[in-house]
Protein backbone atom coordinates (compact mmCIF):
# COMPACT_ATOMS: atom_id res chain seq x y z
CA UNK A 1 0.00 0.00 0.00
CA UNK A 2 1.25 3.47 -0.53
CA UNK A 3 2.00 6.30 1.88
CA UNK A 4 -0.98 8.03 -0.40
CA UNK A 5 -3.52 5.49 0.01
CA UNK A 6 -2.62 4.98 3.77
CA UNK A 7 -2.92 8.91 4.21
CA UNK A 8 -6.60 8.58 2.35
CA UNK A 9 -7.55 5.90 4.72
CA UNK A 10 -6.10 7.59 7.47
CA UNK A 11 -8.24 10.36 6.81
CA UNK A 12 -11.23 8.65 5.91
CA UNK A 13 -11.20 6.64 9.43
CA UNK A 14 -11.16 9.42 11.19
CA UNK A 15 -14.13 11.14 9.92
CA UNK A 16 -15.86 7.83 9.90
CA UNK A 17 -15.37 8.16 13.76
CA UNK A 18 -16.97 11.14 14.04
CA UNK A 19 -20.17 11.08 12.63
CA UNK A 20 -19.75 7.61 14.81
CA UNK A 21 -19.41 9.28 17.62
CA UNK A 22 -22.31 11.98 16.42
CA UNK A 23 -24.71 8.84 16.30
CA UNK A 24 -23.89 7.73 19.90
CA UNK A 25 -24.63 11.33 20.61
CA UNK A 26 -27.85 10.87 18.88
CA UNK A 27 -28.82 8.09 20.64
CA UNK A 28 -27.62 9.52 24.39
CA UNK A 29 -30.50 12.15 23.77
CA UNK A 30 -33.40 10.04 22.65
CA UNK A 31 -32.58 8.37 25.77
CA UNK A 32 -32.82 11.17 27.88
CA UNK A 33 -35.88 12.39 25.85
CA UNK A 34 -37.45 9.15 26.42
CA UNK A 35 -36.52 9.25 30.40
CA UNK A 36 -37.97 12.60 30.73
CA UNK A 37 -40.60 11.85 28.62
CA UNK A 38 -41.42 8.76 30.53
CA UNK A 39 -40.98 10.74 33.84
CA UNK A 40 -43.67 13.04 32.81
CA UNK A 41 -46.00 10.97 31.77
CA UNK A 42 -45.69 9.40 35.12
CA UNK A 43 -46.19 12.61 36.90
CA UNK A 44 -49.34 13.46 35.23
CA UNK A 45 -53.03 11.95 35.53
CA UNK A 46 -53.22 9.60 32.67
CA UNK A 47 -55.84 11.36 30.84
CA UNK A 48 -53.03 13.15 30.00
CA UNK A 49 -51.19 10.60 28.03
CA UNK A 50 -52.07 10.70 24.90
CA UNK A 51 -51.46 14.59 24.81
CA UNK A 52 -47.81 13.43 25.85
CA UNK A 53 -47.11 10.94 22.91
CA UNK A 54 -48.79 13.16 20.58
CA UNK A 55 -45.92 15.56 22.10
CA UNK A 56 -43.13 13.73 22.27
CA UNK A 57 -41.45 13.98 18.71
CA UNK A 58 -38.27 12.19 19.11
CA UNK A 59 -39.73 9.00 18.42
CA UNK A 60 -38.06 5.87 16.30
CA UNK A 61 -39.22 7.41 13.38
CA UNK A 62 -37.31 10.60 13.78
CA UNK A 63 -34.23 8.89 15.51
CA UNK A 64 -34.14 6.74 12.16
CA UNK A 65 -34.22 10.15 10.00
CA UNK A 66 -31.49 11.75 12.23
CA UNK A 67 -29.38 8.50 11.85
CA UNK A 68 -29.56 8.19 8.42
CA UNK A 69 -29.29 12.50 8.05
CA UNK A 70 -25.65 11.87 10.05
CA UNK A 71 -24.66 8.74 7.95
CA UNK A 72 -25.44 10.57 4.72
CA UNK A 73 -23.44 13.97 5.50
CA UNK A 74 -20.79 12.06 7.27
CA UNK A 75 -20.15 9.64 3.89
CA UNK A 76 -20.57 13.45 2.30
CA UNK A 77 -17.93 14.43 3.97
CA UNK A 78 -15.27 11.97 2.90
CA UNK A 79 -16.00 12.14 -0.45
CA UNK A 80 -15.72 15.99 -0.90
CA UNK A 81 -12.75 15.16 1.23
CA UNK A 82 -11.28 12.62 -0.73
CA UNK A 83 -12.05 15.17 -4.15
CA UNK A 84 -10.01 18.17 -2.36
CA UNK A 85 -6.93 16.00 -2.31
CA UNK A 86 -7.28 14.53 -5.46
CA UNK A 87 -6.05 18.19 -6.49
CA UNK A 88 -2.94 18.19 -4.45
CA UNK A 89 0.63 16.32 -5.14
CA UNK A 90 1.65 14.85 -2.19
CA UNK A 91 5.26 14.19 -1.48
CA UNK A 92 6.25 12.38 2.01
CA UNK A 93 9.78 12.85 3.67
CA UNK A 94 10.91 10.62 6.06
CA UNK A 95 13.07 11.79 8.77
CA UNK A 96 15.25 8.60 10.46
Amino acid sequence: MTDWHLLKEGHERHVRRLFKDFLYLLEDLQKDHSINFDKLKKSIPESYSDIIDQANYFDGQKMQYLRKRVLDLGNDSIRSSEEDLEKFTVIFKFNH
